[in-house]
């Protein structure tokens, strides 16, 4: 009975492994099935110009097969890699097109304020405060008017003229905030902590830099902010809008206060009905005749009557009456 039951026991135990052997060897026999890994490149959001100033709606991020990567593409979570945000494309890129560096020019590339100039554009800077700066909401790519505000009242004595007010230069693109040539990241700075920019460099056509030039002499210059989405990004259909049909008239301070518009009708109301406004005093004259001085302006007068009664008995030419000033 024990030769049974070992005899029972080998047969199971030769059952098991003949069983163990079948699976190993039928699972060396299938193919190794291939881990495929996938990275993350930057690529073009859109159907971009040669010469665009990428913003954060330009581009964006595709995974492709890690082995399908292009040398100097921008990979996601890669140490070192370049940050497109604010650099100048070289060529226009279609689509989906994957950027690399060779595509771009980086903010902190030699020329790169250079390389940002249209054909035959200037780059003129003007200097600017927390006013007339928009609060240094304006950042490099944005487009904007240039204002001309002057106080006229040394050149005119009427109060509607005493300050006028005219856009010089329209639709002229930023450049540089001060140093800064590329957007800000918004890291959680508070904006209080943020050094104001003092000149903001803009992009003109050479008339538009003489002009520049001379209004900052002229008066103070501000900044107005134009709207992105009134201007389309294709180069040719830009360069088709027109910016300014006509010359508008500038604006003086008599078109917008009313008070400065009365200002010269209340004070010859005030003359005639003899209210509070006041003439100017004379100013003191003094006459000398022979050894007779008088220095005020009735006396001036009596004395110069005489002066003329006594000239016309002896026949002389009468002396000139000096009128009170």
């Amino acid at each position: 009975m024990s030769n049974i039951i070992k005899f029972a026991v080998l047969l199971v135990g030769a059952l098991l492994i003949a069983l163990i052997v079948r699976v190993v060897v039928a699972s060396s026999s299938k193919p190794s099935e291939v881990k495929i890994t996938t990275a993350k490149v930057q690529v073009s959001a859109a159907d971009l110009p040669q010469g665009l100033l990428l913003r954060d709606e330009d581009i964006g991020w595709k995974a492709i097969p890690a082995t399908e990567v292009p040398a100097n593409a921008i990979v996601q979570g890669a140490p070192g890699s370049a940050d497109l945000k604010g650099a100048l494309l070289r060529h226009p890129v279609t689509s989906g097109t994957i950027l690399t560096g060779d595509d771009v020019i980086l903010p902190s590339a030699p020329g790169f304020l250079a390389a940002t100039l249209k054909p035959e554009m200037r780059a003129v800077s003007v200097a600017v405060d927390d006013v007339s700066g928009n609060a240094g909401l304006i950042q490099p790519g944005d487009y904007v008017d240039l204002l001309l505000t002057q106080q006229m009242d040394r050149r005119t004595d009427s109060p509607d003229l005493a300050v006028s007010s005219e856009t010089v230069v329209e639709h002229v693109r930023v450049l540089a905030v001060g140093s800064e040539i590329k957007r800000p990241k918004n890291n959680g700075v508070a904006p209080e902590t943020v050094t104001p920019a003092r000149t903001v460099t803009l992009e003109v056509t050479p008339r538009m830099g003489e002009v520049v030039a001379v209004a900052a002499r002229l008066g103070s210059l501000s900044l107005a902010l134009r709207s992105f989405a009134t201007v389309t990004r294709d180069p040719a259909a830009s360069a088709a809008i027109p910016v300014s049909s006509a010359e508008r008239a500038p604006i003086w301070a008599g078109d917008i206060s009313r008070a400065v518009r009365a200002l010269p009708h209340a004070r010859v109301a005030e003359a005639s009905t003899g209210g509070s406004y006041a003439p100017p005093l004379p100013h003191t004259v003094t006459v000398y005749r022979g050894s007779e001085k008088t220095d005020n302006a009735a006396g001036a007068a009596g004395s110069a009557a005489t002066s003329v009664a006594a000239n016309s008995v002896s026949g002389a030419p009468p002396l000139p009456i000096v009128p009170a000033r």
